[in-house]
């Protein structure tokens, strides 16, 4: 079970405690924000604090599990819309999209220095200070990698924001991980953000031979399952090029990035991975080499929903980018498929590029699985 708590966003101080909110889904993905929205009954029951508990870019709501006290996702609260009703509905998003695309780079140059130093810099100067103040964010690397080594200079002028300059140096070819969780330091006085980077990969890896610490199965305690073949336009292509900005008369970009394929003629795929390339060195190719690792035979993404009572603990035995395990299908006793749709089953390890959780009614899990071997 979960519930919720609304945060100061300056100090990450308890404000209220809001058992009602009603919020059908959360979610997160690694590298980027997402949104919610939900309502507010008010009743002789609602924290009388309840007007500053949901004040705009100055509260958060955080989802907290409530049997190990770990927070799984907060978000900044955006925009309310109070009417004649008894209910206020309630817009949030996390910080990476209601806070780090609201705060924007300043003039800075980085010479030959690795990303991982290049985004806890940025951090640093743009996020956690202020002309009004920051917000009280840890930052945790994980792993002694630094990332890609690479130039990188910013002007203010080009009112580049904070989030779209760490998602452009993931984008590099070894570009760094990153993503935004929660954490209680005084056994739930206050909440604030961790900012997780890694120069690799966040998350646990499973080493070979040995099982994952969480396993999700059907038959079993999955009740449904599906795999996402993706071959749309910027989901798949086998001849990936980078471009930026036009410099003069000439367009800077990459060259191709050609990944043979016995099966597909020629997709290609072009894409402005930032803006302000103007030189032709080889960060355009780089670019487009991590993308074609990401595209060239599609997007692949198995989506496996179990009830929480009966999932692996979200934020205890697994998070985004950890390893866990699935199996889906099988053989029975005469040799008929468990689940046709999987004709003798995969199993497997696999890394979580996210999850879903829903909160309306019986409370589900959907670890967001990428690139299984299927």
């Amino acid at each position: 079970m979960y519930s919720w708590l609304s945060v100061a966003t300056l100090t990450g101080r308890v404000l209220a405690e809001l058992p009602d909110f009603d919020c059908a889904q959360v979610s997160k993905q690694i590298g980027a924000g997402t949104t919610a929205s939900g309502n507010l009954p008010l009743t002789d029951d609602t924290p009388p604090e309840w007007p500053r508990a949901i004040l705009e870019g100055g509260a958060a709501l955080v989802l907290v599990d409530e049997d190990s006290g770990i927070p799984v996702w907060g978000g900044m609260i955006v925009h309310t819309n109070p009417d004649h009703t008894d209910k206020v509905p309630i817009s949030l998003a996390t910080y990476e999209t209601g806070y780090l695309s609201r705060r924007f780079v300043g003039d800075v140059d980085y010479d030959q220095t690795g990303a991982v130093d290049i985004a806890i810099d940025l951090l640093q100067r743009f996020v956690l200070t202020g002309s009004n103040g920051g917000i009280p964010m840890r930052i945790v690397v994980e792993g002694a990698s630094r990332g890609v080594v690479t130039d990188q200079s910013y002007q203010d002028t080009s009112d580049k924001t904070v989030l779209s300059a760490l998602q452009a140096l993931s984008a590099l070819d070894g570009g760094p991980e990153w993503t935004i969780n929660w954490e209680t330091l005084d056994s739930g006085q206050t909440y604030t953000p961790v900012f997780r980077i890694s120069g690799t990969s966040l998350g646990t890896r499973v080493a070979a031979g040995h099982s994952a610490s969480a396993t999700f199965e059907i038959p079993g305690p999955v009740s449904s399952v599906s795999l996402d073949r993706d071959y749309t336009d910027g989901n798949g292509a086998n001849d990936i090029m980078a471009t930026s900005t036009a410099s003069g008369a000439s367009r800077p970009q990459s060259d191709h990035v050609v990944v043979p394929d016995p099966n597909r003629p020629t997709f290609e795929d072009r894409f402005t991975p930032d803006t302000g390339i103007d030189d032709l060195d080889d960060k355009l190719d780089s670019y487009a080499r991590a993308r074609a690792a990401q595209i060239a035979g599609g997007t692949l993404t198995l989506a496996l929903t179990a009830a929480v009572e009966n999932a692996p603990k979200l934020g205890v035995d697994w998070s985004e980018g950890d390893d866990i395990g699935y199996v889906v299908g099988g053989l029975d006793r005469f040799d008929r498929d468990l689940v046709r749709a999987f004709p003798g089953g995969i199993s497997g390890v696999v890394r979580t590029a996210g999850w879903v959780l829903d909160l309306s009614g019986l409370e589900q899990v959907t670890p967001v699985l990428e690139g299984p071997d299927a």
